[in-house]
């Protein structure tokens, strides 16, 4: 309530921790955790300017969208009237673009749009190891999203600084 009070976004990144899962995954899960327990509550219906940033991606959400949304909208599940459907709700979250790979950054410009992406790195972390094939740390991004194909100027700028502007009110 106070995030849209005073019209400002939030960002979900997991903290460190310490058990049975690798470091990177316990990420991808966390962060896959915290969009799916947003959208199968009424934060957004009760609260439809909230706006929420994802770190690196999304987690796995981006990239098995297919199953997400088959759990999601299955018969039964909930009353799809009363409920967004998964692919409306998926667009009021932001997604920022630390991902390794051009692959990555492409399904994920794809699926949740460019008006949803921000430009995002992480260093030091784990973007700070040196990619053998560029040379390159890993978290030099810009070069990976600058190679997209058929991503216009207009769409790059969105990601690099036009959204952020737009969501943080930096107009």
């Amino acid at each position: 309530e106070k995030l849209v009070e005073l019209d400002v976004p939030a960002m979900i990144h997991p903290a460190q921790f310490v058990g049975r899962e690798p470091y990177t995954l316990h990420f991808i899960n966390e962060e896959s955790i915290a969009i799916i327990s947003l959208l199968e509550s009424r934060v957004f219906l009760d609260f439809p300017t909230l706006k929420i940033i994802i770190s690196h991606g999304g987690g796995s959400i981006p990239y098995q969208m297919g199953r997400f949304r088959a759990f999601y909208d299955r018969p039964g599940r909930r009353e799809l009237d009363a409920i967004e459907r998964f692919e409306e709700s998926i667009h009021r979250v932001y997604f920022d673009t630390c991902l390794y790979s051009k692959e990555a950054l492409e399904l994920l410009i794809k699926v949740v749009g460019p008006d949803n992406c921000l430009f995002g790195t992480e260093r030091p972390g784990t973007g700070s190891a040196i990619d053998p094939a560029t040379g390159r740390s890993m978290d030099d991004i810009k070069p990976l999203i600058d190679s997209i194909e058929g991503l216009s100027d207009a769409h790059r700028a969105k990601i690099y600084e036009g959204n952020a502007r737009k969501l943080f009110r930096l107009f």
